[in-house]
């Protein structure tokens, strides 16, 4: 085996919807990304994820690649020539909704992969982004509404904290009381009324 089939990369999912792929030719039958996540996979499996229809297009756009060492061709002959965004992260992503610049903003949306774009969306609605001219530039440049996704999930958060505080007001109240518990009084087993009283006769002749 050649020394490039060795090789091990970090590859992470970069956007915010899962991924999953196959490479039946090498025995991948089932390979999942959640979010976020990372994971080391061989060389192999990479370069015969870019073979297979849609493969490549999941690398370059969803699945940050990254070598465990230092950059080498062989992961450059796969992903390509990248943009700067193609190493953002969800963290780079949070700076970049909340104190990046108007051009670092534009620059994401041009050439960020659409897994960052997915993830600047995703997070935009959850932080949430304020900037009324980077959520119009969003629009224009992706066609998404930013802020009325925005809008729509701060009236779910407040429904949802209304519903949370009814509940907690509500009284809870029994439907069925116990009786009071008896002192301690002794209690008779019986009737008594098989007993009959007799009067003894002390008189004396």
């Amino acid at each position: 085996m050649s020394e490039q089939n060795t090789k091990t990369y970090l590859v992470t999912n970069r956007s915010a919807s899962r991924v999953h792929y196959a490479v039946p030719e090498i025995g991948v039958k089932s390979r999942d990304f959640q979010p976020g996540e990372s994971k080391k996979i061989k060389y192999e499996e990479i370069l015969g994820l870019s073979y297979i229809p849609g493969g490549l297009e999941l690398i370059r756009d969803y699945l940050k690649v990254e070598a465990l060492e230092k950059q080498d061709e062989e992961i450059k002959s796969i992903v390509g020539q990248t943009e700067p965004e193609y190493n953002m992260d969800s963290k780079a992503v949070r700076d970049l909704i909340l104190t990046g610049s108007m051009d670092e903003w534009l620059d994401a949306l041009d050439f960020a992969p659409e897994g960052v774009i997915d993830l600047i969306k995703t997070l935009s609605v959850e932080l949430p982004l304020i900037d009324t001219r980077k959520m119009q530039s969003f629009k224009e440049k992706k066609g998404v509404d930013l802020e009325r996704m925005i809008r729509s999930k701060e009236e779910e958060r407040a429904e949802e904290a209304a519903a949370k505080a009814a509940a907690e007001a509500q009284v809870q109240q029994r439907r069925v009381t116990e009786q009071p518990a008896v002192a301690n009084v002794p209690q008779r087993r019986t009737s008594g009324s098989k007993y009959k009283v007799v009067s003894k006769d002390t008189t004396t002749e």
